[in-house]
């Protein structure tokens, strides 16, 4: 079944944002510092904002805080192009809504034991529970990345969660990085 929602990660919304002509956000505030590679990824983004597809986020805007750093670091503002299209989706319906559980420290629980020990990065979990909720593979659900290498220290479990990781720059940039942090 092709993918009809997404959840997506924040690396995609930032070096998109980073590649848009009138997005404030700055190209040297991603790893990703070929252009070619940036413009892969907002081409990608302005694809989905004009599709029908949805996006994934939470009620209670979690994902959403991540994408703007809220108690981090600034990361997006609705002034950059990323958040404008979290946004426009969200304003014109073409979301898919669920109620994300969170532990004691606010870290999303995810329910299989197994996938929540493949993923270590605490950050990642709410990522991976949103395509639990909107049902996976299965349901024609997945996860965009564009520059994330963790998403690969994680793929088997995902994979047998029904969870895909649809990689944008993935075997030109994002798998190779992986691939010599292993090596170290």
């Amino acid at each position: 079944m092709a993918a009809d929602k997404h959840v997506i990660d924040t690396n995609v919304l930032l070096i998109a944002s980073s590649a848009h002509e009138t997005s404030p956000f700055a190209p040297q505030a991603t790893p990703v510092e070929e252009a070619r590679f940036r413009k892969k990824v907002l081409n990608w983004l302005i694809e989905f904002e004009q599709s029908d597809r949805q996006i994934v986020l939470d009620w209670n805007w979690i994902i959403v805080d991540e994408y703007k750093g809220v108690n981090r670091r600034d990361k997006l503002t609705e002034q950059d192009y990323g958040l404008q299209v979290v946004l426009n989706k969200y304003s014109t319906g073409d979301f898919f809504g669920f109620l994300l559980d969170c532990d004691a420290n606010g870290n999303a629980i995810i329910e299989d034991k197994a996938l929540e020990s493949a993923v270590t990065d605490f950050a990642d979990r709410k990522m991976v529970a949103g395509v639990l909720a909107a049902g996976g593979r299965e349901n024609g659900c997945n996860l965009v990345n564009a520059c994330d290498t963790d998403w690969y220290d994680c793929k088997d479990a995902l994979n047998a969660a029904g969870v895909d990781v649809f990689q944008i720059i993935g075997e030109e940039w994002c798998y190779p990085r992986w691939k010599a942090k292993k090596r170290r």
